[in-house]
């Protein structure tokens, strides 16, 4: 849920008569604050994403105050600016050059005439901005009790009040790792603002939670992987409403398998087996497969302080290779021969059957998966 600069521009009809003079595609941009400033060097206090005001009475006619004003504005990542001309500062101050300027930056700059009262512009819009805080936390609550918590209808009546219908489809995305803060969040609500797609974007722990109407845009790709340090899990595509949130849990584990092999992007649907093993409501039926058939071996391992596992798994990986096992391990081929047969004597299988053979390799699969599990927590 985002306050865009546009709809506080379009609001009422726009009675109080601004008019936009540069920056037209930012008017996506989210709006987190709404203030008064008259001050150039006050741009270093300024809150992300604030929407300006100004008369220019700090200007003492000086023709560069307002190129100096919006470049302090800009370093400040500011929404964009208002100048309340009639007074200080004319229509004439605002030169060709600035609006070029703001056109490059995506900067909406507005004029506002001098007998619109500023109290009641920045108070209009200050009140539209706490009533959407105060619907993103009604929302923010009742998303948490959809995906994470109870599934009852009064919560679907509350998301359908919001425009989330039941049908689909929807996509979930579990963001971690670069600037999940106030700053991103509001960056990400202005690049999906300019999308025009419906969506919902909020904290969760130490992650992000963003959830789509409709497809995933190759655009929204793109902008999220250009964030260096950010990792992104992926559900699969939710049918409908009812199962977003085994999409969401999907990209909570994606983005833990993520995490783990130090990918960007990790997509539920491309983890193969891991995506079964991650699917079951519980790990009962894992723990007996794998205790069944590596129980033993793990305890020996444990207790000798040897790589019995280790040499069994590349030795299945290696589709039974002698060669190729002790390659991976830079150990002779002779021991690992002698790991081999130990090790056939600690599991309940026969090796040289391949249906047992897949059984094992299975169980090493659950190994590796209890270990992510594990090593996330």
């Amino acid at each position: 849920m985002s306050l865009s600069i546009d709809r506080l521009y379009k609001q009422d009809e726009n009675k109080y008569k601004l008019e936009l003079l540069a920056g037209r595609q930012g008017l996506s941009h989210d709006v987190a604050w709404v203030q008064v400033m008259e001050d150039a060097d006050y741009g270093t206090f300024l809150r992300p994403h604030a929407f300006i005001f100004t008369t220019g009475l700090a200007s003492h006619g000086d023709p560069h105050w307002l190129e100096a004003f919006v470049d302090a504005l800009l370093a400040a990542d500011a929404a964009g600016l208002v100048v309340n001309t009639g007074k200080y500062l004319l229509a004439s101050d605002i030169t060709d050059a600035l609006k070029d300027r703001c056109d490059a930056a995506a900067f909406p700059l507005f004029t506002l005439p001098w007998e619109v009262r500023l109290a009641d512009i920045t108070q209009s819009f200050l009140s539209s901005l706490f009533l959407t805080h105060r619907e993103e936390y009604r929302a923010i609550t009742a998303w948490k009790e959809f995906l994470f918590g109870v599934q009852g209808s009064s919560v679907l009546t509350e998301l359908a009040l919001t425009g989330w219908k039941e049908e689909g489809p929807y996509t979930a995305l579990v963001l971690a790792g670069a600037d999940a803060d106030a700053s991103f969040l509001a960056d990400s609500k202005s690049f999906l603002n300019g999308l025009g797609q419906p969506y919902f974007i909020f904290p969760y722990k130490d992650t992000v939670v963003l959830l789509l109407q409709g497809e995933l845009p190759a655009a929204l790709v793109a902008w999220l992987k250009g964030h260096e340090q950010l990792v992104t899990g992926q559900g699969v595509t939710a049918p409908d409403l009812k199962a977003l949130p085994d999409s969401c849990r999907q990209g909570q584990q994606a983005l833990i398998w993520g995490r783990l092999h130090q990918q960007s992007w990790c997509y539920f649907g491309a983890l193969g087996a891991y995506a079964l093993f991650f699917s079951q409501p519980d790990d009962q039926v894992l723990h007996v497969l794998h205790d069944r058939a590596l129980g033993a071996l793990l305890a020996y391992d444990e207790g000798h302080q040897s790589s019995l596992y280790e040499t069994l798994e590349a030795y299945l990986c290696h589709d039974g290779s002698l060669k190729g096992t002790a390659a991976q391990l830079y150990t002779h081929r002779n021991t690992v021969a002698y790991r081999i047969h130990k090790a056939e004597k600690l599991i309940p299988y026969d090796l040289n059957d391949w249906e047992q053979r897949f059984t094992v390799f299975l169980a090493c699969h659950i190994h590796r998966y209890f270990e992510i599990l594990k090593n996330d927590h």
